[in-house]
């Protein structure tokens, strides 16, 4: 029933866009987000330092992404992995395979060439 081949996929997840002033986002990128808003410990838990923004076909989104692989018969999640949204499919490939996928088939969009 499995080992038939796999499909890999990508699917974003978004989250409240985040209103930060240039400053802010500045050290946010430097990944110093977490001394931002110490005095303001309630602004913070509303905030996500982690999250990115990407765009897909003039499309904006900010959030994550979740690659996936399935078991092309069973439909069954063999391997997944999250990541920022602005992360490009291709260079999770590798953490998705393993080595039982080798010599199966492997269904995958444009994304994934190269």
């Amino acid at each position: 029933m499995f080992n038939e081949g796999q499909i890999i996929d990508a699917s974003f997840t978004e989250i409240p866009r985040q209103r930060n002033t240039r400053e802010e986002n500045k050290i946010i990128k430097d990944d110093c987000g977490d001394d931002l808003w110490k005095d303001q410990p309630n602004k913070k838990c509303h905030k996500d330092i982690d999250a990115r923004w990407t765009k897909k076909n003039g499309d904006t989104f900010y959030g994550y992404k979740n690659h996936v692989k399935v078991d092309a018969k069973s439909k069954i999640i063999g391997t997944y992995y999250v990541t920022d949204a602005s992360v490009h499919d291709s260079q999770v490939l590798d953490s998705l395979l393993i080595e039982k996928d080798e010599g199966q088939e492997l269904f995958a969009d444009s994304a994934y060439t190269g």
